[in-house]
């Protein structure tokens, strides 16, 4: 009881902040229809309570499934064993990740089903498990995360010249969709099992980062492929005013949760059923442990449901629906300024991001401290939002106009960057990207751009996770060269106290 009470604190700690944003505008600029303020404020409890309930059988089940399959694996030392089990997992913890289906969701329903649900969610998982085995084969290895970062990041953005605007935001918003509530500590805890395993080496500490960066470019290599093998030039662009009007008060969340009960069990199952495959052919645990985790496991499927069902029965419309107003009512400028507050508040709140900034400050030995952690990465994420908006109001302004700049710059640094602070940037952009950017800041984008006359919902409207998943990537690796300049500096005091 004491570990739900304390999740249910965390998920409050994030989403309320965005649920007072829209009571004060509900309040202020744009007054909400009451039956959907409420569904809002029922959309809202059962998120908090849902992802209260999913991140205990996370910590129950999945994390512990992750720290002893990535050291049982190695164990093996056999590395065909290592590699099919890195893409085995990767694959399966992704198909079960909560932020991959709100946005497989939306991408479904925006393209008119031109692109399925789970389509996308297979292809996107297939790419991470492609991933997690490269990143399975670098930690074993000992190869730099930078040169596998250079390479992956350079065919992506060849095949990203082969691929529509439409398809290239859905890709990009994949990589920060995909690393999420169960996949990031899974993927960490897999990294820890495997970096463990050589403890003492040079590379243990830097090796337990950068896993859930390399799935994020997992994500995005496999729909760029998908993209340009087999995707429409263009899309018809879906009416945003569908559906605005339910028969009656609970019909969506009615509605949602039929189908959501089978999608969360065709999501958390695989997981469950390699674990016990596993188990039986490796582990070998206690029957005592054993029963823990796979009640971990049934956490994660009711939280899961109530975590879908609270997103798709009220949460996302209420978004939809404020960004839509604010551009018809009022200037650009409010527009982009709500924008910046909702990033500021998305990061600060982001229970995970807390949890980054400590271990930052901790492995730096306190040389950069949290507070200028977290500041960087609330400035970086709520620009980035920004940007998302400026996109709707600018016509002829493509989300790769921002994106390969910015990726340009943060390979360059990457190059100047220590190594441990390339491998927390890449994984802080899952970090980053949460819940409240994968469901509250996705509808707020699309609603601005169903909106705007001269913006489409399907190339204005997606992104914005892509552009938030992007600011840490620059972010923290600027933090890690302000490191590795005081490093110089304190190692250069001696010697100059020496000469006096």
């Amino acid at each position: 009881m004491g570990l739900f009470t304390e999740k249910l604190k965390e998920m409050g700690a994030s989403v309320l902040p965005i649920t007072f944003f829209v009571i004060l505008l509900h309040f202020t600029l744009t007054p909400i229809p009451v039956d959907d303020f409420w569904r809002f404020i029922i959309g809202a409890v059962l998120i908090i309570v849902g992802l209260g309930i999913f991140l205990v059988g996370v910590d129950l089940g999945a994390t512990p499934i992750g720290e002893l399959s990535g050291g049982a694996l190695v164990k093996t030392n056999n590395m065909p064993v290592l590699l099919i089990g890195g893409l085995l997992l990767g694959f399966i913890i992704s198909i079960a990740e909560p932020d991959l289906h709100v946005l497989s969701v939306q991408v479904e329903q925006f393209t008119a089903n031109v692109v399925g649900r789970w389509q996308m969610v297979l292809v996107v998982s297939i790419g991470v498990g492609v991933m997690v085995m490269i990143g399975f084969w670098r930690l074993v290895k000992h190869i730099r995360l930078r040169t596998v970062i250079w390479v992956t990041y350079g065919i992506i953005f060849l095949l990203a010249l082969f691929n529509s605007p439409e398809f290239l935001a859905f890709s990009f918003d994949a990589s920060g969709s995909t690393t999420g509530a169960i996949t990031t500590p899974f993927l960490l805890a897999l990294a820890a099992g495997i970096a463990g395993l050589f403890e003492g080496e040079a590379e243990d500490a830097r090796d337990r980062y950068g896993m859930v960066g390399l799935a994020s470019a997992g994500a995005i290599f496999a729909m760029l492929i998908q993209g340009a093998v087999d995707s429409p030039v263009s899309y018809q662009q879906v009416d945003m005013a569908e559906n605005l009007a339910p028969a009656f008060f609970m019909e969506p969340f009615i509605t949602s949760l039929s189908g959501v009960l089978v999608d969360s069990l065709l999501s958390i199952a695989p997981l469950a059923i390699v674990f016990i495959v596993i188990q039986l052919g490796i582990l070998k645990l206690k029957d005592k442990t054993v029963s823990r985790i796979m009640i971990g496991l049934l956490y994660c499927y009711i939280g899961l449901s109530l975590f879908m069902t609270g997103v798709n029965g009220g949460f996302m419309r209420v978004g939809r629906y404020i960004g839509a107003q604010l551009v018809l009512e009022y200037s650009p400028f409010l527009t982009i300024l709500a924008g910046f507050f909702l990033g500021m508040l998305t990061v600060i709140a982001e229970p995970a991001v807390h949890v980054l900034t400590d271990s930052v400050q901790e492995n730096t030995g306190g040389t950069v401290p949290r507070s200028l952690t977290l500041l960087s990465l609330a400035i970086g994420v709520a620009f980035s939002i920004v940007l998302a908006m400026i996109r709707i109001y600018v016509e002829g302004l493509m989300l790769w106009h921002i994106l390969l700049p910015a990726y340009i710059l943060i390979m360059i640094l990457s190059y100047f960057t220590p190594d441990l602070f390339i491998g927390v940037a890449f994984d802080a952009g899952g970090v980053a990207s949460g819940p409240m950017t994968a469901t509250f800041i996705l509808a707020f984008a699309q609603g601005a751009a169903g909106a705007h006359p001269s913006a489409n919902i399907l190339v204005d409207g997606f992104g914005v996770v892509a552009l938030v998943a992007m600011a840490p990537l620059i972010t923290i690796q600027a933090m890690g060269l302000i490191y590795k300049r005081r490093q110089r500096k304190e190692e250069q005091v001696p010697a100059s106290e020496d000469l006096t």
